[in-house]
Order: C-alpha cells, then sequence, then structure tokens
C-alpha cells in the first residue's frame, strides 16, 4: 500500500489520529525488541505490487501491530512479544475474544507526503500471525506468535487505541507444472537438515530452547496450517520451505543476523516461489559452511 492509497481510504478523522500515530509506534517498538530476536536495521524497500494481489481474494478486519524494519516477520517463524501497555493488551483482548487468535504483524515506515502537517506511512511486508501462546504476567503479557502467510492492507477501520485493517492474502503466481520446485525443495531439505545437525553441535547458552527455530518451521511447513477459515493465506506446501530456511541459527554473529534480515526482505518481495528456493539455498548453504567452520573450531578448543 502506497502513501497515497493510505490518505485516500481514511477519513479526515482519521488522518488527524495518525498524527499520534508515529509517537505510538517508536515508543512501544524499542520495548517489544527487549523480548524479541533482534536483527539488524537494514533499509526496506517496496511492498509486492497490486497484481501480486489474487483476484476475488478474501477480505478480513484484523488488528495490526506495527512493527519497523529490522523486525520483518516472515511465515513459519514464531517470536515472543512481552505486550503491557495498555492498548496493546486491549488489542491481545480483542484477538482472544474473536476466537481465532489471528493479527497481523506489519512493517511501517514514515514517509514524507502530500500534506506536510500529517504524517503519512507505508505499510510494508504484512504477515499474518497467528497467537500460539499466551502467558499473563503481573505487567502485561508474554504472547508467541506464528507467521502464517503474507498479507496486504486494503483499508484502515480504526486508529485508536489500536490499529485495525481490512487484509488480503498476498501469495505466489505458481507453475502449471510444479515439479520442478519439488526437486528444488528437497535439495533445501537436505541442506537444512544438515544446518540442523550442526547447529545442535554448537555449544550455545543453557537458556537456548531445545527446539531450534529452524526444526519448528520445517515442521509447519510440512504439515501447513489446519485452520480451514484462513486457507486462503496459507501458502503452498513449496512457499512455506522457502520461508522455513531464514531462520536464525545457534550461534549467529551480528553479521549473520543482518544477513539473515536481507534474506528474509528479499523474499517477502518475491513473487517466484522458484527464484526464492534458489535464493534461500543459497543462503542455507552460506549458513552450513559457517556452521562447519564453528563446530570445527569448537572441537580444537577441546
Amino acid at each position: 500500500m502506497n502513501c497515497k492509497q493510505w490518505n485516500k481510504d481514511m477519513s479526515s478523522s482519521q488522518l488527524y489520529k495518525i498524527k499520534k500515530l508515529k509517537q505510538q509506534f517508536s515508543s512501544t517498538s524499542i520495548r517489544r525488541r527487549r523480548y524479541c530476536s533482534s536483527l539488524a536495521p537494514c533499509c526496506c524497500s517496496s511492498a509486492p505490487t497490486e497484481a501480486s494481489v489474487s483476484n476475488g481474494a478474501t477480505i478480513i478486519e484484523l488488528p495490526c501491530l506495527p512493527f519497523s524494519p529490522a523486525e520483518v516477520f516472515v511465515p513459519s517463524s514464531t517470536k515472543t512479544l512481552h505486550l503491557y501497555e495498555a492498548r496493546f493488551l486491549a488489542l491481545l483482548d480483542e484477538v482472544i475474544a474473536a476466537g481465532n487468535n489471528l493479527l497481523a504483524h506489519i512493517v511501517v515506515q514514515p514517509v514524507q507526503g502530500d500534506n506536510p502537517g500529517v504524517a503519512s506511512f507505508v505499510a510494508n511486508y504484512g504477515c499474518l500471525a497467528h497467537i500460539e501462546s499466551v502467558r499473563r504476567l503481573d505487567i502485561g503479557a508474554l504472547v508467541t506468535i506464528r507467521g502464517i502467510g503474507r498479507l496486504k492492507m486494503v483499508s484502515l477501520t480504526q486508529v485508536e487505541p489500536f490499529i485495525k485493517s481490512t487484509v488480503v492474502p498476498v501469495t505466489d503466481d505458481y507453475p502449471e507444472d510444479r515439479e520442478s520446485l519439488s526437486v528444488s525443495v528437497e535439495a533445501l531439505r537436505k541442506t537444512l537438515a544438515e544446518v540442523q545437525q550442526l547447529q545442535i553441535k554448537i555449544k550455545t547458552a543453557r537458556t537456548e530452547l531445545l527446539q531450534t527455530p529452524l526444526e519448528g518451521a520445517l515442521q509447519w511447513a510440512e504439515k501447513g496450517e489446519p485452520d480451514q477459515q484462513i486457507q486462503a493465506f496459507v501458502p503452498g506446501r513449496e512457499e512455506r520451505f522457502s520461508y522455513a530456511a531464514l531462520q536464525p541459527v545457534s550461534g549467529a554473529s551480528p553479521g549473520e543476523l543482518h544477513k539473515l534480515l536481507q534474506e528474509r526482505l528479499k523474499a517477502m518481495e518475491t513473487m517466484d516461489t522458484e527464484v526464492r528456493l534458489v535464493n534461500v539455498t543459497k543462503y542455507a548453504e552460506q549458513s552450513r559452511a559457517s556452521l562447519a567452520a564453528k563446530v570445527a573450531l569448537q572441537s580444537l578448543q577441546f
């Protein structure tokens, strides 16, 4: 959604309220980042084009959580948020009351609009998120979410106390013959199996989860999403695996996390599954080589 579309779909009262959105966004995203895996900042580019949205696509209204480009969220991934501000706890209560446990994870960037008196934003890299668990705390709640599929914001329906928007699914354009995709997926799975074996050997902090993010993402990519109400948002198997490869690995350096962020941004922009599979396979091979070197170095220290 570009800046003009955002402003066009909003009433004058909503435009007045959006002036406060920049402060709301900047004051909360940093605090959330303390409880999530942080990736280095990277320049954010445009969202998928109008042509990438399927004709007659399902349109639903969802509460939206805004994040910076450094926190782009891809399908198959999980992360845990600490929500404690009143507006986000209200968002959580509404999502749970709705019974579907769904929200939109969006990346928001301020842009120069036509009206200098109004803060304008562009929403990129939207991802449908499913709440997998909620743990209430004395202050706020820990909420674990999983990415389901890409989405595109259509029209804002609410700005305060939290953002709500109608959204539509965004999926790849699949070729009629998907046999070549299956071959690419199997090659990727083989490389990722080696990555998984290597990262288990890396000596890491005791607090690290026994199940790696990669293992959880691969399991979800294989099974898909059982909820029939959101099947329009769920990518095909090949597309799911192309995202599952983009998970942080044990002992990743800041430079490697920055590379992961770049690959995630590229994957969210790509509309061709085969191209994404080629890109993430190269990334997985680089991760495998890096982990092999770390395992070798670790063995020399004992």
